[in-house]
């Protein structure tokens, strides 16, 4: 059985919640709207960075190391053991 990897997990998460968001927002405001993709990128910055955050301090505790794949949380999903996050478990 495969241990659950744990920044993929959280990454996926995370990423299912901000397009939610996205996604109840465009019913307010039509997607090519100024004001949309003004909170669009905020939304998306705001979950992206704060993503890096713990993954960088969960790295520095050593609970994640950086995955061989080389990706980032800003690419998306990715069909490796980090699911797109870029970080996988260090034990």
């Amino acid at each position: 059985m495969e241990r659950i990897q744990i920044a993929k997990e959280i990454y996926l998460m995370n990423l299912s919640i901000m397009k939610k968001i996205l996604d109840l927002i465009s019913f307010k405001y039509d997607n090519r709207t100024s004001e949309f993709k003004y909170m669009k990128k905020q939304i998306m910055d705001y979950f992206y960075n704060t993503l890096n955050n713990k993954f960088k301090s969960l790295e520095d505790s050593k609970i994640l190391k950086k995955c061989e794949c080389g990706t980032n949380v800003r690419k998306g999903y990715k069909n490796c053991s980090c699911g797109g996050a870029g970080f996988i478990n260090a034990k």
